[in-house]
């Protein structure tokens, strides 16, 4: 299925939907709200209300809100308790959250799904090799900030698709190669017992990268 884009009927700041694939969408919402507007608009649990409050900073504070906010919007309350992890929960609904300075981003699916938004910045550059593996050499030549900037993006989502502990962005996880205008990807996870193929969409927006993964 092609992917595409939903502008829908909703007041800013909600900025889009991405239908990646069947049953699996992403929502996107840019917050330029301040913190009294957004926590206006967003009913909070109690659970909630307290984890807002140990969010010191504002910015994380209105990130918090919007994944919240994007969850109401998507009819899916029973989530609310969970924040920042891809769980498959009843239902057989799985999400991801992500969040950058001006965006928050949830996906939805009915198959383990991961998601991760990085606005291009210079510095990935200088840690590039803490993350890329050996059989990734194409891309440790590369200096391109927006390849570099996808490549983590990948290896991000990915590590929330798949969710094992002690996995390794370097060791763990390879990225088949790709350019700036790949659409979509693919990437392996290497297990002791066990290779995971992985699906992967690329999106772009407003100097931001945003990459799905999926079974």
């Amino acid at each position: 299925m092609q992917s595409y884009l939903l502008y829908l009927n909703f007041q800013m700041p909600f900025l889009k939907e991405i239908v990646a694939k069947k049953n699996i969408r992403i929502l996107i919402w840019k917050i330029n709200e301040n913190l009294a507007e957004l926590k206006a608009s967003v009913f909070l649990t109690e659970s909630q209300e307290m984890e807002l409050k140990r969010r010191r900073l504002n910015s994380h504070k209105k990130q918090f809100l919007a994944s919240r906010k994007l969850i109401q919007m998507a009819e899916l309350n029973e989530l609310n308790e969970i924040f920042y992890k891809s769980l498959r929960l009843k239902k057989n609904v799985c999400y991801s959250i992500s969040h950058s300075m001006y965006f928050a981003v949830i996906g939805i699916g009915f198959q383990k799904i991961g998601v991760d938004i990085e606005l291009y910045r210079p510095k990935i550059l200088n840690v590039k090799s803490k993350f890329i593996n050996t059989k990734e050499n194409y891309f440790m030549k590369s200096d391109d900030i927006k390849v570099i900037t996808k490549l983590w993006t990948c290896k991000e989502a990915i590590y929330k698709c798949i969710h094992k502990n002690k996995l390794s962005l370097k060791k763990n996880i390879v990225v088949e190669k790709f350019d700036i205008h790949s659409k979509r990807g693919l990437g392996k996870v290497y297990l002791k017992d066990k290779i995971i193929p992985i699906n992967l969409h690329f999106s772009n927006f407003e100097n931001h990268q945003l990459t799905l993964s999926y079974l």
